[in-house]
């Protein structure tokens, strides 16, 4: 079996699109997505970009898993979707959209995968301060229309639409993994683990560093022989030698918009091809 690995999209169709171009390409018929998805089903924009990557997929005779990123409102997820499980555990978005939770578990073609979302938004300050401005120009607006006589209308709060408190998961969540998944051969996160040098890396910050332990300690306990990874919009592969089996780390870049600034970036660099019987 092969999958067709790929970095953070950010709800770019367009980008989607070529992502689906590139597996059919390959004959591929199962995409992984490594967070930053897109997942704004609280938006008017968020449904049209499921509905469309739905219809898109379908028309590829493609399935597109996902995990979550720090920009995917993952608490919404599980609470429409929660008891939406297929045959495999993961959750119905949309028929041709999947999405593992974090910690699931499974299996293909004889190949124990882990998916582990979540990191910190070093920009978490900028989209607070964005969520406010939204709702003072909801009130504003609502005054106005007071002032002219009109009807009162509800004002939306719009906390919790740019930055989403669950982003990051916790070293409770890490240590339950660790306790229950047992051995697993790729572990497919959005952080990267902290032991890696990935040379540009724009989330080398304190605030980054503890979801990176968390996803080092995953690494560590449970040695899959491949981690990949997006968030950093970098494409690169190194391989941490740990005391009992190797782990090749593949870094995917991302979007092209999200991508602009990353030096020698290509779009091809967003994707990889995992082939099971190589793993």
């Amino acid at each position: 079996m092969r999958i067709l690995l790929t970095g953070d999209v950010h709800g770019n169709l367009a980008h989607v699109r070529t992502v689906l171009d590139a597996a059919a390409a390959e004959h591929i018929d199962r995409i992984f997505q490594l967070g930053d998805f897109g997942y704004w089903e609280h938006e008017p924009g968020g449904v049209r970009f499921l509905d469309e990557v739905h219809r898109a997929a379908r028309a590829q005779g493609i399935t597109v898993y996902f995990l979550d990123g720090n920009h995917d409102k993952s608490g919404l997820i599980l609470e429409r979707y929660g008891e939406h499980r297929d045959m495999e555990g993961f959750l119905s978005v949309r028929g041709r959209v999947r999405y593992a939770p974090r910690g699931h578990v499974w299996t293909w073609d004889g190949v124990r995968f882990l998916a582990f979302g979540g990191a910190c938004s070093v920009d978490r300050e900028y989209r607070l301060e964005a969520e406010r401005r939204r709702t003072e120009k909801a009130l504003r607006k609502e005054n106005y229309r007071l002032a002219a006589g009109r009807p009162s209308q509800s004002v939306p709060d719009h906390a919790g639409t740019l930055w989403f408190p669950e982003e990051e998961a916790t070293d409770a969540d890490a240590q339950a993994v660790i306790d229950t998944a047992g051995p697993v051969d790729v572990l497919l996160t959005h952080d990267k683990p902290r032991a890696t040098t990935p040379g540009v890396n724009r989330k080398d910050l304190p605030v980054c560093h503890p979801n990176q332990d968390r996803i080092q300690r995953l690494v560590d306990a449970l040695r899959p022989r491949l981690a990949a990874h997006g968030h950093l919009h970098h494409r690169y592969t190194q391989v941490l030698e740990e005391p009992h089996a190797p782990t090749r780390v593949e870094g995917l870049a991302a979007d092209p918009v999200a991508s602009f600034e990353a030096p020698g970036y290509r779009v091809a660099d967003s994707w990889l091809v995992l082939d099971t019987a190589t793993v």
